[in-house]
């Protein structure tokens, strides 16, 4: 099997050779870290349904028996969890790290919530959330364009009695030098019918009216200068937005250009991640899976910035930037 994915973009050539000779030794030289964790993970497991058998029936506070059993369940799925993703994080840092440096990029599996944050915050890409967790930055140049992209997973817990916490943002983040100034800020959106009033970022913005009834059905456009927004979002910029909603269909596109920047927000869930721990780390399977997820961050990022030289069927699709 080949871990070079089938687009067969130059940045992959050579991967397999890559492979054989600096992933691989690291896959089998962290396979016995791999199953110690997951030995160790299951001897926890075990150890805690013994304590909470013995805490249920035999322990000295009578009804207050079940409150301690799971409070041992608890805990022992906790330290069982801890043990296992410590190991997973070691070794997804360090796959990661291979892959983005034969491809010329940054990366940083752990963060705090990045400052770049902010805008999404203002340009409200973003739902409320009181719950953050930032993972799998990457930073790179393409196109003489700096990029960055990271995964955010941002829940709300609700207050009161009975409280409750649910996933409000599961996915990427991606910021983009865009090659142009921008004398305002507009922002693009899913279009949400009847409660696009509420998806207003702000007092100072306006709804843009544009010439494609196609985007109009799939998106709603705000800005603070409507000369500027009808000048950037041109029928091109358009079809490049169909585009990425046709290639990541389902994940609730939403952008802000502002101060020379793109700021795009995709609901993706989870990616660039190693796979499961209860599988042996030797084969291409894991890298190919990787691969293939940069595969879709380098669509994304041609979509909004490359040239292209020629239309296919008519209009702006993967296959045709991709050619370009």
């Amino acid at each position: 099997m080949t871990v070079e994915p089938a687009s067969g973009r130059k940045e992959f050539q050579g991967f397999d050779a890559f492979y054989e000779r600096d992933i691989a030794p690291f896959l089998a030289a962290n396979e016995d870290a791999r199953q110690r964790a997951v030995l160790h993970s299951a001897l926890i497991a075990i150890a805690t349904a013994v304590f909470v058998f013995a805490g249920f029936s035999f322990g000295p506070f009578g009804e207050g028996n079940i409150q301690l059993a799971f409070v041992i369940g608890a805990v022992g799925l906790m330290g069982a969890g801890w043990r296992l993703n410590r190991t997973r994080n070691d070794i997804t840092r360090g796959l990661l790290q291979h892959i983005c440096r034969r491809l010329g990029f940054g990366y940083s599996l752990e963060m705090d919530r990045p400052g770049y944050c902010t805008e999404f915050d203002r340009f409200g890409l973003l739902p409320n959330y009181n719950r953050e967790g930032w993972e799998d930055e990457v930073t790179g140049q393409r196109h003489d364009a700096d990029f960055t992209i990271c995964e955010a997973h941002l829940k709300y817990k609700s207050s009161g009695k009975n409280s409750s916490t649910r996933t409000v943002f599961h996915g990427q983040l991606l910021v983009i030098d865009y090659h142009k100034e921008f004398l305002g800020q507009t922002v693009i959106k899913r279009d949400a019918g009847i409660f696009n009033r509420l998806m207003k970022p702000g007092k100072s913005f306006q709804r843009v009216g544009l010439v494609s009834p196609r985007f109009e059905k799939i998106f709603e456009a705000w800005s603070t200068d409507q000369v500027e927004a009808r000048e950037l979002l041109d029928p091109l910029v358009l079809e490049r937005f169909q585009e990425l909603d046709r290639l990541f269909g389902g994940a609730k596109l939403r952008a802000a250009f502002s101060k020379g920047k793109v700021y795009v927000a995709l609901e993706t869930g989870d990616k660039l991640n190693m796979g499961t721990m209860f599988k042996p780390l030797q084969g291409p399977e894991r890298v190919a899976k990787v691969l293939q997820e940069f595969d879709m961050i380098f669509d994304l990022v041609d979509v909004l910035l490359k040239q292209a030289t020629g239309r296919l069927d008519g209009a702006i699709t993967v296959d045709a930037i991709r050619s370009a």
